[in-house]
């Protein structure tokens, strides 16, 4: 029922305006009705004008259900728990700068889509550390520059026509499995095809470039189509193009902790398998594979022991997971120079 009952009001000029998607504005007062409890968001930058006009807005709710519900007031970086549970019934929560909120609350239907023309790029931080669990996480707007980034966090940059992905190299499964699930819904929700893109820490050349560019660059996928004419052949490219296969939208789904400790699981359990290592489905000779030892790990060409000569790096030819994207490990003696795997 609570998805049903559920109602969520923009406090403007003292009225009451209702919308569709909980995008929160960090300049306004927000109203929260749930039936038997009437939450008051309010947020950092609001006035107190706007505070004032929530606060009577929500008793006025109140009273018009005969003073039966329960009013509570949620600053804005206070959400509770239940404030979390309500908000998620409509989507994921997003705390944006005023000037956003506009646009990401507009229906989109044509072009690449609507509003792009008055887009302003966004970035989002991805962190598990201060909720209680995956589905009570929210996206928090930040700073549009390199210096937001953390390596603790994932970060997602809404570039309008693309969706980037920033892993930390320090960020834990919960924060990549969450971050995929919100780079995928905002491709879902909005006409056009805002493919997400996945990039680690260190290999981020094209996010960091795209964060150079600042929050009005606009890029768009779009392409001049060639006109048709018999004095013009069927180009190699036209072939290519025309065995393109449609994409099909990914359909996004909350998951349970239960459901992050299988994956979890998946993880280890396939990178303790003795399918040998590789991009799946292809078989990969580059690098010597050998048995994992059930000892101390030695050279396999010098027989070295020597923990301090062995040295473990991350193989990115050897893909253990697909999404969210986990590497196998490779190691180097630094006496013979030998490289290896393991099973």
């Amino acid at each position: 029922m609570r998805s049903i009952l559920l109602k969520l009001y923009l406090v403007e000029q003292g009225n009451l305006k209702e919308i569709k998607k909980p995008v929160f504005s960090t300049g306004d007062t927000y109203i929260v009705d749930d039936d038997k409890t009437i939450y008051v968001w309010i947020g950092s930058k609001c006035s107190v004008d706007e505070k004032t006009a929530g606060a009577a807005q929500a008793r006025t709710l109140d009273q018009q259900r005969g003073g039966a519900a329960k009013i509570i007031t949620i600053d804005q970086n206070q959400e509770t728990s239940d404030f979390m549970k309500s908000i998620n019934a409509m989507g994921t929560m997003k705390v944006v700068e005023k000037n956003y909120a506009k646009t990401l609350l507009k229906d989109v239907s044509t072009g690449d889509f609507a509003g792009f023309s008055e887009w302003k790029n966004i970035m989002y931080r991805v962190s598990a550390e201060e909720f209680d669990g995956i589905n009570t996480m929210k996206m928090i707007q930040v700073p549009f520059t390199k210096d937001s980034l953390d390596s603790e966090d994932c970060f997602i940059a809404d570039l309008g026509n693309k969706v980037y992905i920033w892993q930390g190299s320090t960020c834990n499964v919960k924060e990549k499995v969450k971050a995929g699930q919100w780079a995928r819904h905002i491709d879902a929700e909005r006409a056009g095809a805002q493919n997400e893109k996945i990039f680690e820490e260190g290999d981020d050349s094209e996010f960091l470039a795209a964060i150079d560019r600042g929050v009005d660059y606009k890029e768009s996928d779009a392409v001049q189509l060639r006109a048709e004419s018999v004095l013009e052949p069927e180009t190699e490219a036209d072939k290519a193009a025309a065995g393109i296969q449609p994409e099909l939208k990914s359909e996004v789904k909350d998951v349970t902790p239960d459901e992050i400790k299988a994956d979890i699981a998946q993880i280890k359990a396939v990178s303790a398998s003795s399918a040998s290592p590789g991009i799946p489905g292809r078989d990969d000779d580059s690098i010597l594979t050998v048995e994992k030892p059930e000892g101390r790990r030695r050279c396999p060409k010098c027989n070295t022991e020597n923990k301090m000569m062995i040295h473990e790096t991350v193989d990115k030819s050897n893909i253990i997971l697909d999404y969210p994207r986990v590497y196998g490990k490779k190691y180097r003696c630094g006496e013979c120079g030998q490289e290896w795997r393991e099973k």
